[in-house]
């Protein structure tokens, strides 16, 4: 019989999840040097043990409908928890060595963390070049070896715990089979794989005078940060237009007392935006640090997303539907808005971006780059993580199934770096499945400029304040997007890139 006190369990773990998201939101916004993470597990110790996952798959065994559910994610909680308290001093190495770490590149000293942002803005090929073989000595040195401790510490816990392998515990927990949506994506890769090829190699020869053959790997924070459309993409507009947007969906974001919007320049602050919901729905942080361009107001947009997905959480939900569940839920909101740099009308209205065609193309292609570089991730890491030993023949796998997908030379190096915590990809693929299918609704129900309608605003509120109790396949179910695939997707991208 299990000796789990549901309800205290509930109130530490919500407590957890709050002094958590602080560290984090304290670290990367630059507030705190050194992230601690450690230290707030520390004050936790009950929370994480093998007992308490016991227990509360024996409570799950026994429970129906709505406590069955609010099990599962409380389960899929404490397995994350567990991981992380039992990797926790090797994740705060790892979060304080690439905070600290630097480069040299031509006897300029480049933070690691910021080498992208210089990366990305560096018009000298050469430059590029060296700068990112810089990038990966630095990965390869410092980060891979903690890296490969954790991963392999990951994949023994799982064992321990009574699963074949890592894959396999997550696919229980969370409910998922990542074989199918393996599957799934792979055909997606396949039925795309003509028209990437056609559309990158266009987009390649316009930006950079280069053919995609020739494109390496240190040449993409350039493309992508696409400084030809900064004239549309300034800073000083950046979190004005956010401002604009939300009214138009009828929500005053500098009256809003539950979210703070953090755009101090620190210098240790991230440079890339993000959302620390540290108690949902009373204290959500925005953070960002404005340096403009396209991938500025994307970032900014996503984390928007998240950002007004949580501050409108109805407050009487369990914890486990507000701070829990599946993930894919709000990753999908937060593409939502972002996928707005893809709306003709939004860049006009909002920003004054009327002659936008090669931008929308741009923005598309883009997208489509990252979801196919998605799905090869999952790909990959359906077989990282069926591993139980060394990961010897891991590098070689990565840069194949990645350099397959994006046409484009993969370095091995980043084989680890490159893997978010409990088969995180697989929720922005889903997200993105899901996001599909809501700009379709939008678009079929407020117009192309659902952005400026309130009762746009509305559904979108009503769809927030459930939080993340329904699964994303379900939240579609029930408001009539049927069936969660890559169809709507597929759909959208031939809308603006062609066949």
């Amino acid at each position: 019989m299990s000796h789990v006190d549901l309800e205290e369990y509930r109130r530490r773990a919500e407590e957890f999840v709050g002094e958590l998201d602080r560290e984090y939101y304290e670290h990367f916004s630059g507030r705190k040097a050194r992230c601690e993470t450690a230290a707030v597990y520390d004050r936790y110790p009950e929370l994480f043990t093998r007992e308490a996952i016991d227990g509360l798959e024996e409570l799950y065994a026994e429970a129906v409908d709505d406590d069955k559910l609010r099990l599962a994610y409380l389960l899929a909680f404490t397995v994350d928890g567990f991981m992380g308290e039992q990797t926790k001093h090797l994740a705060d190495e790892l979060a304080n060595t690439e905070g600290e770490a630097t480069i040299t590149v031509d006897g300029e000293t480049i933070g690691l963390r910021q080498a992208s942002v210089v990366q990305g803005n560096e018009a000298d090929r050469a430059r590029r070049e060296r700068i990112q073989a810089a990038r990966l000595a630095a990965t390869a040195e410092k980060l891979n070896p903690l890296y490969d401790e954790l991963w392999r510490r990951c994949h023994d816990l799982a064992v321990d715990l009574g699963y074949p392998d890592y894959k396999e515990l997550y696919g229980t927990v969370r409910g998922l089979d990542y074989d199918h949506l393996r599957a799934e994506l792979e055909t997606f890769l396949a039925d795309t794989e003509g028209l990437y090829e056609r559309v990158m190699d266009r987009l390649v020869r316009e930006r950079l005078g280069l053919t995609l053959k020739e494109l390496s790997f240190a040449d993409l924070p350039y493309l992508w940060r696409a400084e030809g459309f900064d004239h549309a993409f300034k800073a000083d507009a950046l979190i004005p237009s956010l401002r604009r947007t939300l009214a138009g969906l009828g929500i005053d974001l500098d009256a809003q007392p539950n979210v703070h919007l953090d755009t101090e320049v620190r210098e240790l602050k991230s440079p890339r935006a993000f959302c620390a919901p540290v108690r949902v729905p009373d204290e959500i942080y925005l953070v960002v640090l404005p340096h403009g361009g396209q991938d500025d107001y994307g970032m900014l947009l996503h984390e928007a997303g998240h950002t007004e997905h949580f501050a409108h959480v109805r407050p009487q939900l369990a914890f486990e539907y507000r701070h829990l569940g599946d993930n894919a839920v709000t990753e999908g909101f937060a593409f939502v808005l972002e996928h707005l740099l893809l709306n003709r009308r939004w860049l006009s209205d909002i920003l004054d971006f009327d002659d936008s065609d090669d931008y929308v193309r741009f923005a598309a292609v883009n997208d489509l780059y990252f979801m196919r570089r998605y799905a090869a991730k999952l790909s990959y890491e359906t077989r990282l993580h069926a591993q139980t030993g060394p990961l010897d023949a891991m590098p070689a796998e990565y840069s194949r199934r990645l350099t397959s997908a994006t046409k484009v030379d993969v370095p091995e190096e980043n084989y680890l770096a490159d893997v978010d915590d409990g088969f995180y990809c697989a929720s922005y693929l889903r997200a993105w499945m899901l996001e599909g299918a809501l700009r379709l609704m939008l678009q079929e129900n407020f117009g192309m400029d659902w952005y400026a309608s309130r009762d746009a605003g509305d559904w979108l509120k009503a769809l927030w304040a459930e939080g993340q109790h329904l699964t994303a396949e379900r939240l579609l179910l029930r408001h009539g997007g049927g069936r969660l695939n890559a169809d709507p997707l597929r759909h959208l991208f031939e809308q603006v890139l062609g066949r």
